[in-house]
């Protein structure tokens, strides 16, 4: 499991923020440079790859093995523009976020493991605006403003549980290059955490860092890994928000800048969504994997209930009923991307690389969404690193002994005797009388 969903609760706050659905503007030279910086990053460590034993970007059945903690550091960066015509007010609204996320994962038991995401978040919106309207509370015409509004806090924390049912649950399995056909599959379970801060309901441009919704949340994993090469994984997601009371706040007019009630407590019961992720990779070595990934995501129409009353310009009492916002679900949302991961666990493994750590980068794009909400981009680098704390099973195995080289002697060796000559000595000649 690669613990990184907190960017995706942090959407929850994008999604539902009180912004009026409009045309969605691209941003050529934004992506582009952005897919020239993945296609570059991604070239970066082929010259390096000799065999296939990464794990791989996106979400993935494997447990961590016993003992050991694998810590995710990354950055989401998301983008989305849009612009709008209403009853001669335009508008114009770049909005984007990061989301600096904490992932922790420990591995209990062979089968089991345990994860965290903390993400802090900063949002930012930036709106241009020209309206001939008067407002009624101000009694002033509004031309060529610009709003500029940010905010800074935690998104919504998630915790989970993941269970091996099917297939090795070892991440030190999975490493292993294998040839034929193999199937691990794992379940999740856990919460979101209704932490973060909401903007004013009045606000049809600010983000949140969170909508302060606690959900729970079931999920299924599958891995299947073909030959030495491909790795796929599909991944199923459900959850289901609770019921809660929040602050909401009516529009009363059709212009987008127009008049809202005063904020008043509603209770809320956002609607269910389902997940699914599909996610091919392959991998050229050791080192070295790229894939590619497909996200299909469904929310379930939000419910409100509660009434407020105002006074219109006529001094007349109106009452209006929370029920209006339902209109704001539900949504369908699809989205395409890849990414490429350079790691070197299986050299910390082998005692080729003294930090077991993988570099991961990703980039996606919302390709279609109902309600005419503008589409977001999202770029991801992260860092994943892994620790033991007990156990032998991710430990790196013992270098082996060699056997120590002697010293040369400093003392000069001594000369060799000479060879004795074994011929027999000449007969010594007679004597003369």
């Amino acid at each position: 499991m690669t613990v990184s969903s907190g960017p995706r609760a942090v959407r929850e706050a994008i999604a539902r923020a009180p912004f009026l659905p409009s045309v969605h503007l691209d941003s050529p030279r934004t992506h582009a440079r952005h897919a020239i910086l993945g296609f570059a990053l991604a070239l970066l460590p082929i010259a390096s790859a000799s065999a296939q034993t990464v794990l791989g970007y996106g979400e993935d059945a494997t447990a961590a093995p016993i003992g050991a903690i694998r810590i995710r550091l990354s950055n989401d960066w998301h983008r989305s523009r849009s612009f709008g015509n209403f009853n001669d007010t335009t508008y114009d609204s770049d909005r984007q976020y990061r989301a600096s996320t904490i992932g922790l994962e420990l591995g209990v038991l062979k089968r089991l493991s345990l994860g965290v995401t903390v993400p802090w978040v900063t949002t930012k919106a930036l709106t241009f605006q020209s309206s001939p309207h008067v407002h009624d509370t101000l009694n002033v015409i509004a031309l060529d403003t610009l709003y500029d509004t940010s905010h800074n806090g935690w998104g919504n924390i998630e915790a989970l549980a993941k269970v091996v049912w099917l297939g090795e649950p070892g991440q030190q399995a999975r490493l292993e290059p294998r040839d034929g056909v193999h199937v691990r599959s794992a379940v999740a379970g856990g919460a979101y955490f209704g932490t973060g801060s909401r903007i004013d309901p009045r606000d049809p441009f600010a983000i949140g860092t969170s909508d302060r919704s606690r959900s729970l949340v079931l999920e299924s994993l599958t891995d299947v890994t073909v030959g030495p090469h491909f790795f796929g994984s599909i991944v199923g997601r459900y959850q289901k928000p609770m019921s809660d009371n929040v602050l909401v706040a009516i529009k009363l007019s059709d212009n987008p800048l127009g008049e809202y009630t005063e904020p008043f407590t509603a209770a809320r019961r956002l609607g269910t969504k389902y997940e699914v992720e599909i996610t091919p990779r392959y991998q050229f070595g050791r080192n070295f994997t790229v894939g590619a990934q497909y996200h299909y995501r469904h929310s379930g129409e939000d419910r409100y209930s509660g009434q407020t009353t105002y006074i219109d310009g006529d001094g007349n009492e109106q009452t209006v009923d929370a029920s209006m916002l339902n209109s704001f679900a539900p949504r369908t949302e699809k989205r395409i991307g890849f990414g490429a991961v350079y790691s070197s666990v299986d050299g910390y493994t082998r005692n080729r690389s003294r930090i077991p750590a993988e570099v991961s980068f990703q980039y996606s794009k919302v390709v279609s969404l109902s309600g005419g909400y503008p589409k977001e981009s999202q770029v991801t680098f992260a860092v994943r690193l892994f620790h033991r704390l007990w156990g032998s099973e991710f430990a790196p195995p013992a270098a082996a002994a060699t056997q120590p080289t002697l010293e040369p002697d400093a003392t000069p060796p001594a000369p060799a005797p000479a060879p004795q000559d074994s011929t027999p000595p000449a007969p010594a000649p007679p004597k003369s009388s």
